[in-house]
């Protein structure tokens, strides 16, 4: 019976490859003809990438240029050399798309054909920032991708790994690409270190690397953990510059932003809440019981009306079906002993630390924690008993399908940045043709929108962005 049913299956399975074909190519394309709008994008994403190439004649707001020199600086250094190399400003959004290539190149590396990508890719489709983010210039997918690759290259540390070395190279090379990615990375990726160092520890005690080796993994793996708060601890003043050292304040003074939660990313309803709590009513969406403004899945899950009054402010975004699914996916593979006890445990304190951080309702920060949960699913689907593994199956298809359906992510918009200036910033132009002026000239309270003052291709006019109240 099963063997007449074989054509049929290949035919679905080569149906279904070719969909996925379909959808992850026309989203990359989106990455890199589209000329995102997005807030934080606009704001300083770009003018970072553009600076750092020497590309832009704008200079953001002083705040925003103090964030930009604290904030790690990987993605404005892909970005602007994406920009370099393919002479487009949308280019810079295709960050997310590199760095996801990547982790499928490393979760082979690490597991080998063992590993169902089909699946994989499939899963993710059913979570919205997942979508959205891998055309945005935003990020947070890239972050998520290093910490799921140094997740993935943990379990490659066990004493039955057949490279250890390599998947402990591997290891440090994830966790200094999230560290220089993202702020909101460093306690996950703190977490990880330490685990990487106790099986360096074990392996080392087992025999499978000699002690030079694990030495010396072990200084890279400190090094590259605390390379740049270091740098900023020179620099500003406290390790986490931009952001306010959330104990011993007298000692490290020096910051722009608190690391707190407040009415500008957190709604009305949970803003008395502890913590955890605020995770996990972001994580089950439950916001969707309360009445009011419509919930929709967005880039950043920011209230399309009034954020002060909307009971859905940077809630939610992984949507509660697929999670469930990944979670169902990702115990069948423990249950088959494929998932070490030491990567689960880095991710259930990964998890729990998450809890009982600042800002934790904002999943757009976390997107490790489907991505590793997806790719755990990917490696026990196919070695599930047949009534789970054809359940889980039409589970993640179906709430890929329904995502799709709803957040339609496959407009693309390929017109050059010039096109979406606004009025005012070309009566600026104008201005400045007819007009040249001799230094640059302050633009106050046009921002997220400043950059486009600097010109059709963000060089021709110096000009410096300022807020009136500061004037």
């Amino acid at each position: 019976m099963k063997r007449d049913l074989e054509p049929a299956l290949r035919a679905a399975a080569g149906l279904h490859w070719a969909l996925l074909a379909a959808v992850y190519a026309r989203l990359a394309a989106k990455a890199y003809l589209r000329f995102p709008l997005d807030w934080d994008f606009l704001a300083y994403h770009l003018p970072g990438a553009l600076a750092t190439w020497g590309l832009t004649s704008y200079v953001p707001e002083p705040r925003l240029v103090g964030v930009l020199d604290g904030f790690p600086p990987l993605p404005r250094v892909v970005a602007g050399a994406l920009v370099v190399l393919t002479g487009r400003f949308s280019a810079a959004s295709a960050i997310n798309v590199l760095a996801f290539a990547l982790l499928l190149v490393g979760l082979r590396f690490v597991y080998g054909r063992a590993f169902s990508l089909r699946w994989f890719l499939t899963a993710l489709l059913g979570v919205p920032l997942f979508v959205f983010h891998f055309s945005s210039g935003y990020v947070d997918l890239m972050t998520g991708c290093w910490l799921t690759l140094a997740f993935a290259a943990l379990a490659g540390l066990e004493h039955r790994s057949q490279r250890p070395l390599g998947h402990a190279l591997l290891f440090v090379a994830a966790l200094a690409l999230a560290m220089l990615t993202k702020l909101q990375s460093w306690p996950v990726a703190g977490l990880l270190g330490a685990a990487g160092l106790w099986r360096f520890f074990w392996l080392a005690r087992a025999g499978r690397l000699s002690r030079e080796r694990a030495l010396a993994l072990g200084a890279a793996l400190v090094m590259v953990l605390a390379a740049w708060p270091a740098r900023n601890l020179v620099v500003h003043g406290n390790p986490l510059f931009p952001v306010r050292f959330p104990v011993l304040h007298a000692l490290f003074p020096n910051s722009l932003m608190e690391p707190d939660s407040s009415t500008a990313n957190l709604p009305g309803w949970l803003q008395d809440e502890p913590a955890p709590l605020r995770f996990a009513a972001s994580v089950a969406e439950w916001n969707r019981l309360y009445p009011g403004e419509r919930f929709v899945w967005t880039l950043d899950q920011a209230a399309r009306a009034n954020p002060y009054t909307s009971p859905h402010h940077r809630l939610g975004g992984w949507f509660p079906w697929t999670l469930a699914w990944l979670a169902f996916g990702s115990a069948l593979a423990i249950r088959a002993r494929l998932v070490p006890a030491s990567a689960l445990a880095a991710f259930a304190g990964a998890v729990a630390l998450i809890a009982f951080l600042p800002q934790n309702n904002e999943l757009r920060y976390w997107m490790f924690v489907p991505l590793v949960l997806a790719h755990w699913t990917a490696l026990g689907v196919d070695r599930a008993r047949p009534f789970a593994r054809g359940a889980l199956k039409a589970a993640l298809f179906c709430g890929a399908a329904f995502v799709l359906a709803v957040t339609r992510p496959f407009g693309i918009d390929a017109r050059p940045p010039h096109d979406f200036a606004p009025t005012r910033a070309r009566a600026f132009w104008a201005e400045q043709a007819a007009r040249p002026s001799a230094s640059p000239v302050r633009i106050c309270d046009v921002n997220p929108q400043g950059i486009f003052y600097s010109g059709p291709t963000f060089r021709e006019y110096p000009v410096i962005a300022c807020f009136s109240w500061e004037e």
